[in-house]
């Protein structure tokens, strides 16, 4: 992969997880651009599960690797793709 790119990664958590609250911070502390960053939420079928598709300019592998860890290390986070 070469960098910078545009890349979409998804984080799942239960309805009750606050995931937003969740992933801006980590993507500011990453340093994403917030004001080009998109991000869409979708419920589950059954209501008990939100995922949010995050895309944004990576600027390094190090910086995906940093971004998949700090999220992927919050109790409130399912999975992250």
């Amino acid at each position: 992969m070469h960098f910078p790119v545009v890349f979409s990664l998804k984080v799942v958590g239960t309805v009750a997880a606050n995931l937003e609250a969740i992933i801006v911070p980590v993507m500011q502390k990453n340093n994403v651009d917030l004001e080009h960053m998109r991000m869409s939420a979708r419920l589950s079928a059954n209501g008990n599960y939100t995922s949010f598709t995050v895309t944004f300019m990576a600027k390094s592998q190090q910086q995906l690797d940093d971004i998949y860890r700090a999220l992927s290390s919050d109790p409130a986070v399912i999975i992250v793709l």
